[in-house]
């Protein structure tokens, strides 16, 4: 008969969660880094998750579950504009926020392109539909302003992590607003 489980498995994942963003995503961190962060030993850690790889997974899920993201924050703004800033406002206050790792978790680890991929997709449909309601100029080109903003969050991402301030951050946010297209 299997023993029971005697500790928390969702404090457990948030721990991982925090180990994994920390440390700089899947390959940067070791099993005894998770370990320790858990308070699990390992034989605990491949029962209660599988494997690393399977806790790597659930551990991004959960990060990309909290509540107000900077994606879902900025699509619920009405204009093109209003959406960049945004995102780029809310990008900045999560990658600076006291309490928990600086930087983007889904930024740090090459195994996420795909996620990146996804968020850049969703970017760029809420561009389109701006140009298509006329509030973007016919001008405007969906992907590449798409592709403009990932690469700036990444860099805010970046430098978050490099220990730049929230202060500097935003002022890099307010030259590329300055530079919007309006129609």
């Amino acid at each position: 008969m299997a023993r029971p489980r005697e500790f928390d498995r969702t404090r457990a994942l948030q721990c991982a969660m925090l180990a994994f963003w920390e440390c700089g995503g899947y390959d940067q961190t070791s099993v005894s880094q998770l370990t320790e962060a858990m308070g699990i030993s390992s034989p605990s850690l491949y029962a209660a998750f599988g494997s690393k790889r399977d806790l790597f997974d659930e551990a991004v899920e959960l990060y990309a579950q909290r509540p107000g993201t900077p994606l879902t924050l900025a699509l619920t703004e009405p204009t093109a504009y209003q959406f960049a800033g945004r995102l780029l406002d809310a990008a900045i206050v999560d990658c600076t926020k006291r309490g928990q790792p600086k930087g983007c978790l889904v930024n740090t680890d090459p195994l996420l392109v795909d996620r990146r991929d996804n968020g850049r997709t969703v970017i760029a449909k809420r561009l389109a539909r701006a140009v298509d309601e006329g509030d973007l100029p016919a001008s405007a080109d969906p992907e590449t302003l798409a592709e403009y903003l990932i690469i700036v969050v990444n860099g805010l991402s970046a430098r978050a992590r490099d220990g730049v301030t929230r202060r500097e951050l935003q002022a890099v946010a307010a030259n590329v607003m300055a530079a919007w297209p309006r129609a």
